[in-house]
């Protein structure tokens, strides 16, 4: 409610406008995960599943105000008037296909989708998914969220799904997931993947091959991961050369070794306007989830409103 209140406060100030003048030489690069019909209740209080009235209404703000580019040739273009806006996902959610592409197709609007190749097909959930199925009507978002992190913290990424499992298993009432719920938040096909890259709005990159947060994995377990990876979506159209770290984990080691294995630049979670072209490995982005009103997508897209909320953690 506070958020709505200063985002609000904000655009009835005029900060908005300055905010987007202002980073006119920058880019700014969004990132979003799903985005789901509105009337899938399984996705409420979902933050990474935005409603599909919202990305329309969102995509309607970027028509209006901004010059939506794709990250891969961000820098290519820059004639001095609208600010740039490049649209990213992370997971590869096959709703990105079936809600999303669409909406981008309308528009004629550029984006990158991060895959996690080894979900390429399956309709096997990622395990964030499955526990938020299971668990998210059932224990308050406070809790759920630090059951999340305290997987990520304290289990290898190679024992996460079985970790889950054994916990889904001993947790009453999760039985198996309907299949509405699968095809709510199943990965993309390789067929999906095709149709989306022949349009040439939609480009694909990595987020590992099995979405491992790459801290938590040696030098070699990351490099591994990311070089299967690289060598599916090559075998695939659409490779735009980027790479995106799994809840924007990283350790300097792992730029060198992006470089070296020949990808372009890499996508980070942490927000604020991308200002230098030559500043390829570290792109911060603004996350856009489910349940921003229009005032609170404006201030967060140019930029003020993330600013305002670090000032006043401080």
């Amino acid at each position: 409610m506070l958020k709505r209140i200063l985002a609000s406060g904000l655009a009835l100030a005029g900060i908005n406008a300055i905010a987007r003048r202002a980073h006119r030489k920058g880019v700014t690069v969004l990132m979003y995960h799903g985005v789901m019909e509105d009337d899938i209740v399984l996705a409420e209080g979902d933050w990474l599943q935005v409603r599909a009235s919202e990305f329309r209404s969102q995509m309607q703000h970027l028509c209006r105000h901004y010059r939506v580019v794709p990250l891969e040739r961000a820098w290519e273009e820059d004639d001095g008037g609208r600010p740039r806006v490049a649209l990213t996902f992370d997971d590869g959610y096959a709703n990105n296909f079936r809600v999303a592409f669409p909406v981008l197709r309308e528009f004629g609007f550029a984006a990158t989708v991060f895959l996690v190749t080894g979900a390429i097909g399956s309709r096997r959930l990622f395990w964030f998914d499955r526990l938020q199925l299971a668990l998210g009507g059932r224990v308050a978002p406070a809790a759920l969220r630090r059951i999340k992190e305290d997987i990520k913290a304290n289990v290898h990424p190679d024992a996460i799904d079985d970790a889950v499992d054994a916990l889904l298993r001993e947790s009453p009432s999760t039985g198996a997931l309907p299949e509405d719920a699968v095809e709510a938040y199943r990965p993309l096909s390789e067929e999906e993947i095709r149709e989306m890259a022949a349009s040439g709005l939609v480009r694909f990159g990595s987020h590992t091959h099995r979405h491992e947060i790459l801290p938590r994995l040696s030098q070699a377990e990351a490099e591994r991961t990311l070089q299967q990876s690289l060598e599916i979506l090559q075998t695939l159209p659409g490779y735009g050369g980027y790479f995106c770290f799994p809840n924007g984990g990283w350790r300097p080691e792992h730029l060198p070794l992006c470089r070296r294995l020949g990808f372009e630049g890499a996508v980070l979670t942490r927000p604020g306007v991308w200002k230098e072209p030559g500043d390829r490995f570290t792109i911060p982005r603004f996350g856009i989830g489910r349940g921003a009103d229009g005032a609170t997508f404006a201030a967060t897209v140019s930029g003020i409103l993330p600013r305002f909320q670090r000032m006043l953690r401080r």
